[in-house]
């Protein structure tokens, strides 16, 4: 009775044979449905321009703690692998009843269609970077756009060649933009995802973020209210100077003082200047003009000045009038 396999786990190569025209692709574990047996597989990929009918490989295989339980030697025969063509998953090259951890393989001699015999050598084995994976929802959403199955790493070139987002690597050895595994398009698949991620940052930024900012002009702070000089003759609003009595007394500096000169003194504290008219204690309005201030003990010249017109002007007067009297007398 034919014992079916199913597949228990696979897993790429992490390297890549640079300039082998034969690249090694991946292993895959398959376990038997009726005596439980671990299958080992492995997976290749013609590059070369010819095709490829047969394949001579080493393998070496361990268990999971890196012990070595297998060694040996496997030669595919009867192929037609076309360029870009996978063969050699349909044979096993070993068969375990216990797990295997890992799997080493050189590639040591190919056979083309034309007869001719590649040796593989001296093609030395180059370290590959792992592929970046994306975002389960964000893979599940290229797989939809592009109506492609599997696609869960980030499309990406490299030095040593591209990645594709099933995870299949092709090397600069290998030319062009299409996928051979999953036949994607390379540079469709870059700009698919770029749309998606440019999409989804735009949809994260708030509303706002989305209208034009208008240009509002600062709100200039208000200026504050100058001082302006009353008018003439008419009274400053913004002085409010009680009216004064008299029979009280106030010793304040800002009060119009029966003294001319704190008059002036005080009108001065005051905001007036030259010229400007005020209102005494009466009610009466007079001008004055802006004068030099003097001591409390000392007095105005023009004040002796005065004071002595008033003195003597009665008397002067009564002897003009005694002498004008006295001349009219002799001449009559």
């Amino acid at each position: 009775m034919e014992e079916n396999f199913d597949l228990l786990a696979q897993s790429r190569a992490n390297y890549y044979t640079k300039g082998s025209p034969i690249q090694f692709v991946k292993v895959e574990l398959l376990k038997g449905d009726q005596s439980g047996d671990i299958a080992v597989c492995l997976s290749f990929k013609n590059i070369s321009s010819q095709p490829v009918t047969g394949l001579l490989v080493e393998f070496k295989c361990k268990d999971r703690t890196g012990t070595v339980v297998c060694q040996d030697r496997f030669e595919y025969q009867g192929l037609n692998a076309a360029n870009g063509q996978i063969f050699g998953s349909d044979d096993a090259v070993y068969i375990s009843q216990a797990p295997v951890g890992s799997v080493e393989v050189d590639l040591l001699e190919a056979y083309l269609a034309d007869g001719t015999a590649l040796d593989l050598t001296g093609y030395v084995r180059t370290r590959l970077p792992a592929p970046k994976k994306l975002p389960e929802d964000l893979a599940q959403k290229l797989s939809e756009r592009t109506g492609k199955e599997g696609l869960q790493f980030v499309p990406q070139v490299l030095d040593q060649g591209w990645y594709c987002a099933c995870g299949a690597f092709h090397p600069r050895e290998e030319s062009g933009v299409w996928c051979s595994e999953c036949g994607s398009d390379r540079i469709l698949l870059q700009n698919t995802l770029s749309s998606m991620l440019q999409a989804a940052q735009t949809a994260q930024q708030p509303a706002a973020d989305q209208q034009p900012t208008r240009m509002v002009p600062p709100v200039r702070p208000e200026e504050p209210t100058r001082a302006v000089p009353p008018l003439r003759n008419q009274p400053d609003p913004s002085y409010d100077v009680p009216p004064l009595h008299p029979d009280e007394e106030d010793d304040s500096d800002m009060t119009l003082a029966d003294d001319r000169g704190r008059g002036r003194y005080a009108a001065s504290r005051l905001g007036f200047h030259e010229q400007d008219a005020y209102e005494d204690e009466n009610g009466y309005e007079e001008e004055y003009e802006e004068y030099e201030e003097y001591e409390d003990e000392e007095m105005d010249p023009r004040d002796v000045i005065a004071e002595k017109i008033i003195r003597w002007a009665p008397p002067i007067t009564a002897v003009l009038c005694a002498i004008v009297a006295l001349i009219g007398f002799l001449l009559a």
